[in-house]
């Protein structure tokens, strides 16, 4: 199974990657989506069923989410209001990067990044966190050993709220039913002590 496809998020007229949010808490939860049903036919980079697109527009916090029920099979919902409470943290890239958004330290190899913040779906935070990234630079410069130690340690380290450890947004859904995925691949979820 490959990464699940990253989430987009306009802000400032620009389209930056969603890299995590607040521990706890999905921005997803906060608009009125039908989530996708996980299918046989989704393909491996959206494991999920969907990718989500967010934007700010004078301040308000709004979402479409994308279905993917094959690579040339797209469903759009329609955009509403996200009502979400909490952090998030995006990035900008190149144009033509693809950079990873996996993990929450994947932003320092983005060329800019924020930690917004919203209370009931209205943009009242914003922290720059791009020190991050050009403290980064430096250190990957000077000892690129040492680096990749402290990469987690310096991408919390201009972070106002608290982010899961081991794990971003992507991979905590609950709406993702893991029974439904494997079954769909025709097989069961292993148990907690079995072996495939």
């Amino acid at each position: 199974m490959t990464m699940q496809s990253r989430d987009y998020f306009y802000y400032k007229g620009q389209r930056f990657t969603l890299i995590d949010v607040e521990k706890g808490k999905q921005i997803i939860d906060y608009g009125r989506f039908n989530i996708p049903k996980v299918s046989r036919g989704f393909c491996s980079s959206c494991w999920r069923g969907y990718e989500a697109v967010y934007s700010v527009e004078k301040k308000q916090l709004w979402g479409i989410i994308k279905e993917r029920i094959f690579l040339d099979d797209e469903k759009y919902s329609n955009k509403v209001p996200v009502y979400f409470t909490g952090s998030c943290i995006i990035a900008l890239d190149d144009e033509n990067e693809m950079n990873n958004s996996d993990f929450l330290e994947a932003y320092l190899d983005y060329k800019c990044a924020y930690e917004l913040h919203f209370t009931r779906g209205i943009l009242n935070g914003i922290n720059d966190i791009s020190k991050a990234i050009q403290e980064a630079k430096e250190l990957e410069n000077a000892n690129r050993d040492e680096y990749f130690k402290e990469r987690e340690l310096l991408a919390r380290k201009y972070l106002k709220y608290n982010y899961d450890e081991h794990k971003t947004y992507k991979w905590r859904y609950p709406a993702v039913k893991w029974e439904k995925v494997f079954s769909s691949f025709g097989e069961s979820r292993p148990k907690k002590n079995e072996q495939r």
